[in-house]
């Protein structure tokens, strides 16, 4: 069946609804057993449920899957921390291999409060599930590759289509507006008067939106891996894997493993070669992934970008490119896997991603040649994406922007993290935050990726001494 068949069939034909509801009744959490885990490996009280949002999608009421891992097992806590995820579109984590993952977290993290988690409408454990089609991912990782140049394109026809279907009520119901309501009932139904916001990468979005909406229901803002809202995130593109390329140069560098001295020469031949005939190879040892990936010019840039997410990786990659380059393709599968995954995770949502991304896209950020000023500062990787674009949706975008107040400053003390290696969400994008909010302390993590919250321990205790300096305020 052709990719565009495949597609059609597995679009998501819902028309979503919003329920008629009343403010007055409290918003309910259905308290059920976590999912089933082998091992404990955190002694932590961990409670699950399901929260009724009082919406429907196709007729059927839209649940959120929340989770509670507990600072104390003999106290609710009164304001604990609530976890953001980015994405747009990503869910938080809430199957039991995941759960797991969050257990060890909080055991390193040493947070001084219950912290919640809860899957996103339209994505991970929450229900209804709505997707597009499974192998089209975001933003703009087409891995269909046996397509020709206009696959940018194509995946984006498919998109549209998908977002068509859904029909504007549909759209709006997944966007921020929705995704801020949630967050309200979800502290309705946890019976919260206030909580911390912490959102990671693109949930730092969602988070400032909410302490603008709902100010009083805010104690602090943890926010990691900034991502402004004057940001083109398209534009962005080439610079992220161009600092990414640059890294790597640096690696070399300052250290003597390389066998060439100069990355960037060996990346621009291992690209030229996949141009000329791209590589297959197998991911037979990844559960879950399609056997074989073929390896484009394109997805040579994603796989060094989603390399450099996590600072540290650096030699590990310049040696696959290097043992690449000499013939042995199937050195790139640890990397291959990576970008894979991406396309074939049941927990992200394509339909979320772009109802959030475009609701919020700002097409005069960066000012009208801003693609192309990107592409010429990048000139090695500029052909390979100038194509790009036209995976993008959100130029004829039919629903109203929603208004971000870009300008307005967040009235709530708040800790901006940056990762100093981080080549996604450059801390100086969280330090001009930081700087313009009184209320703003600012925390750089050295040698530190994206999210660095998620795996960091500098930043993990940052925020620790960051909370218990507030509770002992309090």
């Amino acid at each position: 069946m052709s990719l565009a068949r495949m597609a059609f069939a597995l679009l998501v034909l819902a028309v979503v609804s919003v329920a008629s509801t009343s403010l007055a009744r409290p918003s309910n959490i259905d308290w059920t057993s976590c999912p089933e885990m082998p091992a404990a490996f955190s002694a932590a009280q961990m409670e699950c449920g399901w929260l009724d949002t009082r919406e429907t999608i196709q007729g059927q009421p839209i649940r959120l899957r929340v989770a509670i891992l507990r600072a104390r097992p003999d106290r609710r806590d009164p304001s604990p921390v609530v976890y953001v995820p980015g994405g747009p579109g990503e869910s938080a984590g809430l199957d039991a291999q995941s759960l797991r993952g969050w257990q060890r977290w909080q055991q390193q993290a040493g947070w001084p409060h219950d912290i919640v988690l809860f899957d996103p409408r339209g994505t991970g454990e929450s229900r209804p599930r709505i997707r597009c089609v499974p192998d089209t991912t975001a933003p703009l990782r087409p891995l269909t590759s046996t397509q020709s140049v206009d696959s940018f394109a194509h995946e984006a026809a498919v998109v549209r289509r998908c977002l068509q279907q859904l029909g504007e009520d549909g759209m709006q119901a997944l966007g921020p507006h929705a995704q801020i309501r949630d967050i309200a009932t979800l502290l309705d139904g946890l019976r919260v008067e206030r909580a911390t916001l912490w959102g990671v990468s693109y949930g730092t979005r969602i988070a400032r939106l909410f302490a603008q909406r709902y100010p009083e229901h805010v104690d602090t803002l943890v926010l990691d891996s900034i991502v402004p809202f004057n940001q083109n995130e398209l534009a962005a593109l080439p610079t992220q894997i161009d600092r990414a390329i640059e890294q790597l140069a640096q690696v070399c560098t300052a250290h003597s493993h390389c066998a060439t001295r100069s990355p960037r020469r060996a990346i621009a031949a291992l690209l030229a070669r996949f141009e000329r005939r791209p590589a297959v190879v197998a991911l037979v040892p990844y559960r879950g992934l399609p056997p074989l990936f073929e390896i484009t010019p394109y997805r040579l840039l994603l796989m060094i970008l989603f390399a450099a997410y996590d600072s540290g990786q650096e030699q590990d990659t310049v040696v696959r490119i290097e043992r690449a380059l000499r013939g042995q393709p199937a050195a790139l599968v640890p990397l291959a896997a990576r970008v894979a995954a991406q396309a074939s995770s049941g927990s992200r949502s394509t339909a979320v991603f772009w109802a959030t991304r475009c609701a919020l896209h700002d097409e005069h950020a960066g000012g009208s040649n801003a693609w192309q000023d990107a592409l010429a500062e990048a000139p090695m990787i500029a052909r390979y994406i100038e194509q790009a674009p036209q995976g993008s949706v959100c130029d004829d975008w039919p629903l109203a922007r929603y208004k971000t107040g870009a300008g307005r400053p967040v009235d709530r003390p708040m800790l901006v993290l940056g990762g100093m290696a981080d080549v996604v969400t450059p801390p100086r994008w969280g330090l001009a935050l930081a700087t313009g909010h009184a209320s703003a302390h600012w925390a750089p993590i050295t040698a530190a990726g994206h999210a660095s919250t998620l795996s960091n321990r500098a930043a993990q205790r940052a925020v620790a001494d960051f909370l218990t300096d507030r509770s002992q305020r309090d």
